[in-house]
């Protein structure tokens, strides 16, 4: 008979996953875990003491109940752990908002806002605006330092190809010269096991990309 607990699975070690669905279903079972890993995370390391803004000193704090805060035992001032992040004033479940979470950076080829629909039951509209801001205020890139060790850099030219009512009389080198430039460059550099940096970037100046986003003493891997 099989050893494994099916009432608590485990990730298996031959497995590529970090954190797996059976963990994070664990961490953020509801709401009020979601809420408790803010207030921690952002204001409380021992759940109860933080730092009052009106007292302006350490206090120990309680949650209130009919409220997504907690109150200063002393003042009575509230903090929301919600206020000042791309959750504050949303009517989104927080556990819906640190699955989609999950799932987006957990996922290594990207999910659209339409999967994100499907995926936790809410309009497009919705889907496609916690996808926008997650994207663009939670996972925003450090460029500041250079990549280095041994690093990969490639291009691609991204676009589909042209009608033929926009090519109609051209010669195929024409078509080819026409084709190439209506395509967006893209430039892409990876350290092998670490960063990744990739930008729109026409083919003409990837030299100089390549110069600015990596340190001089790393070693470059490219096809030229």
């Amino acid at each position: 008979m099989s050893k494994v607990d099916r009432n608590n699975p485990k990730r298996s070690v031959a497995s590529e996953s970090t954190y797996s669905l059976m963990e994070f279903a664990r961490e953020f079972p509801d709401d009020a875990a979601c809420l408790e890993f803010l207030w921690r995370s952002r204001f409380s390391a021992d759940g109860s003491h933080a730092e009052c803004p009106k007292c302006k000193r350490e206090r120990k704090f309680h949650k209130v109940k009919s409220r997504p805060s907690w109150s200063c035992d002393s003042c009575g001032h509230h903090i929301h752990p919600t206020a000042g992040t791309v959750f504050h004033k949303s009517a989104t479940s927080l556990q819906l908002w640190f699955y989609v979470m999950y799932v987006m950076t957990s996922t290594r080829c990207g999910v659209s806002a339409k999967a994100i629909e499907r995926e936790i039951g809410v309009g497009y509209k919705t889907a496609w605006r916690m996808c926008n801001l997650i994207r663009n205020h939670l996972m925003a890139q450090d460029d500041s330092d250079q990549l280095t060790g041994e690093v990969e850099a490639d291009e691609t030219a991204y676009g589909g190809k042209p009608k033929a009512s926009a090519t109609r009389g051209m010669t195929i080198p024409e078509v080819q010269t026409f084709a190439k430039a209506r395509k967006t460059g893209i430039m892409a550099m990876v350290e092998r096991g670490g960063r990744v940096r990739a930008y729109v970037q026409p083919r003409e100046g990837a030299l100089e990309t390549v110069s600015l986003h990596v340190d001089p003493s790393a070693v470059v891997y490219t096809d030229e």
